[in-house]
């Protein structure tokens, strides 16, 4: 005799393909909260960047007739082709990790994975170099000079406390852009300031870190003398400038008004850039300048890598080796006053 025995199977499980695990339908609720945890995953600047670099390549498939979703290993290395006269290899490996990345999250095959596309990157990198123009370290004696061509009116009190709190922290440009008040401690601490970062490029889990400003003699290159005097300047138009959630760095008009809320990024490389020109420098200073020339000026005082990195909040050694082994060659140079 023979038992039919009732198997009960959830009705998202396939059992034609007992080795397959399906995706379930999820409520619109739950979808929504994975898909904004997922988001917050990636850096603001990191989402903008593979958004731009995604409708690039769409936008040349739909051109070419081809198809971009899921792509073919020859189309991706085509493209790659295509664009290599107008783009520099860096920026070809972006876009190639965005469509490799795009085509992980569909969850189809993946072409940037394939031999024919390595190999197409591998012949860029060999023909057209992997060199990336890098923006120039703001070392401290250029510092003091742009610093000495600063005004003492409400926007060069702000540029002031912006370039040598920016300097040295290491900041990034938009980690000062990203400061409150509620991150600057002029109190606890005797010696100096202690600036608290929430969140960073490289800290994305806001675990954040807390960074020491040692005071300086002069008052014209001290962090506490400098923030303290911003600080006093935004008090006196206006409390709620210095409020615990308040932007440190805030934009002031051509006619010394203040405007509320954060400097951009692009705002205070701009900022970098008029200050060193008004002090007669001639080299192009950006955004990541300051940042650069703390790391490099401290390699030339001989701060140890340690400190240099606990400072900056850098992951890696050799990201701060390339930085330190980029110090203008003359000011290496041992040849110095040999034959004076």
């Amino acid at each position: 005799m023979t038992t039919h025995m009732t198997t009960h199977v959830p009705a998202l499980v396939h059992t034609h393909d007992p080795g397959h695990v399906y995706a379930p339908v999820l409520p619109d609720d739950m979808a929504e909260k994975v898909a904004d945890l997922q988001k917050a995953s990636k850096a603001e600047n990191t989402q903008r960047a593979y958004q731009s670099d995604w409708r690039r390549w769409s936008t040349w498939c739909e051109a070419q007739g081809f198809q971009s979703l899921p792509a073919h290993a020859d189309t991706v290395s085509a493209y790659l082709a295509d664009q290599a006269t107008t783009c520099k290899v860096a920026t070809l490996s972006r876009h190639l990790a965005t469509i490799s990345k795009a085509h992980q999250v569909a969850g189809v095959a993946n072409p940037c994975r394939e031999t024919k596309v390595r190999d197409t990157m591998s012949g860029l990198r060999k023909t057209y170099g992997v060199k990336q123009a890098e923006a120039p370290g703001l070392l401290a004696d250029s510092l003091r000079i742009t610093l000495s061509h600063i005004p003492d009116d409400l926007s060069g009190r702000r540029d002031r406390a912006l370039l040598v709190v920016g300097f040295l922290a290491g900041l990034r440009r938009s980690e000062i852009a990203g400061l409150t008040w509620g991150d600057i401690d002029t109190e606890s601490e005797r010696d100096g300031v202690v600036v608290t970062l929430a969140k960073s490029k490289t800290d994305q889990e806001r675990q954040g870190r807390s960074i020491g400003l040692h005071k300086q003699a002069d008052d014209g290159l001290c962090p506490f003398v400098t923030l303290s005097a911003w600080r006093n300047a935004l008090s006196e138009i206006d409390a709620m400038h210095i409020e615990h959630d308040a932007p440190v760095f805030v934009q002031v008009t051509r006619w010394g008004t203040v405007k509320p809320g954060h400097m951009t990024g692009n705002t205070i490389a701009l900022v970098i850039q008029k200050r060193a020109m008004k002090a007669g420098l001639s080299v192009q200073y950006q955004g990541h300048s300051l940042r650069k020339g703390f790391v490099q000026s401290a390699h030339k005082a001989g701060v140890s890598i340690d400190a240099v990195m606990a400072t900056t909040g850098h992951k890696s050694v050799k990201m701060v080796m390339r930085y330190q082994s980029q110090v203008p060659v003359m000011s290496q140079s041992a040849s110095k006053g040999l034959l004076a």
